[in-house]
């Protein structure tokens, strides 16, 4: 029997999150460098000088605008990255997946310190690598997660409010597409511990989110923010890296192809709407009509028209171009059936109509 290792991610959060900074990090050394994107800086940097005491900053570099191997070979480069013991991690999840990869080729310790709560980067033992003209290159497996993530929710709640809400969003994901693909299979330990942790995600979100987000709005730290909080960041990280990579699946990606989608949407926006089809598709109404209402009261894509398709057809090329890379990402294998074209075709028709009949309502 082979070995299995499982390295678990640590977490501080609340007001004083990077309080703990010091008594955490100089077990590894006395020398960090900063890597991070600028808002992210600005909106963070005071705080974190403020708690290191005897650590040295040995530079704060900025991660280059997008996870790509050209930029982290960049950071590479640089002599505050050589000489620092350590690298403190800073802001969204491009500037995190960054510096993941960065910290597991040259095999320093890192930690992460989110700016927003819109994702699971600051957590997962995975990054998004994307081609310099911003498309998808791969998804790069890292050897270990980050050793400890400082969440400052005074700093979370500096961030824009529709990356929040597209966190939200985001994990709300996350328990539909574990459990459906998972279903009937026979988990390994590690599987099963990481579906134990995911099952109630979804419910225990759309349980809080109302008062999180007027909390969010109010700039309020309270126990219903920190939980959703930790849902967006922690909850699904930990499932990440848990669970087979396949078990995250998503029509996200092959939406992403669309030439009217673009840029225009964050991640969780166009997670939300992808959801709403994955239910469909599957004939989880029920399931179906608490996102549908969640995204309509949050202003999320519910139909095609959201997220930048005006005229769709059968026979549009974009359309099928989407659908054929989503197949072949083999994403949508889930195993007690095997997803084709034709059922994503009409879960989208099914879709549509669904919510037209809501709208007349």
């Amino acid at each position: 029997m082979t070995t299995e290792n499982l390295f678990l991610p640590n977490f501080s959060i609340g007001k004083d999150a990077y309080k703990y900074i010091y008594d955490i990090c100089s077990n590894y050394g006395n020398k960090a460098v900063i890597i991070s994107g600028k808002k992210s800086l600005q909106a963070s940097i005071e705080l974190i000088l403020h708690n290191i005491k005897d650590i040295n900053i040995t530079g704060m570099l900025h991660y280059g605008g997008n996870s790509t191997f050209e930029n982290i070979d960049l950071l590479k480069e640089k002599k505050a990255v050589m000489e620092a013991d350590m690298i403190f991690a800073v802001g969204g999840g491009r500037a995190l997946d960054t510096s993941k990869v960065l910290a597991n080729m040259m095999n320093k310790p890192i930690f992460t310190f989110p700016t927003l709560a819109s994702n699971c980067a600051a957590v997962t033992c995975s990054s998004v690598i994307y081609y310099n003209d911003g498309s998808f290159r791969e998804m790069f497996n890292l050897k270990r997660p980050p050793l400890h993530t400082f969440i400052n929710t005074d700093v979370i709640l500096k961030s824009p409010e529709n990356y929040f809400i597209a966190g939200i969003s985001d994990a709300l994901s996350k328990q539909y597409e574990a459990l459906l693909c998972t279903r009937d299979e026979n988990l390994n330990y590690k599987n099963f511990l990481g579906i134990e942790v995911i099952k109630n995600c979804s419910n225990d979100i759309l349980k809080y989110y109302l008062e999180a987000v007027d909390d969010f709005r109010n700039k309020k730290v309270t126990d219903a923010l920190n939980r959703v909080i930790l849902h967006i960041i922690y909850t699904v990280g930990l499932t990440s890296i848990m669970i087979k990579d396949n078990y995250h699946m998503s029509l996200h990606n092959g939406l992403k192809k669309l030439k009217a989608v673009g840029e225009k949407l964050l991640h969780g926006e166009l997670v939300s709407y992808a959801i709403l089809l994955l239910l469909t598709m599957d004939k989880q109404y029920d399931a179906r009509d608490d996102i549908f209402k969640f995204n309509k009261f949050m202003s999320l894509p519910t139909c095609l028209k959201d997220i930048g398709i005006n005229n769709f057809s059968l026979e549009d090329e974009d359309i099928n171009i989407a659908l054929d890379g989503t197949l072949a990402l083999d994403e949508l294998n889930i195993s007690s059936y095997k997803a084709d074209k034709e059922m994503i075709l009409k879960a989208i028709i099914d879709l549509e109509h669904y919510n037209n009949s809501q709208y007349i309502k």
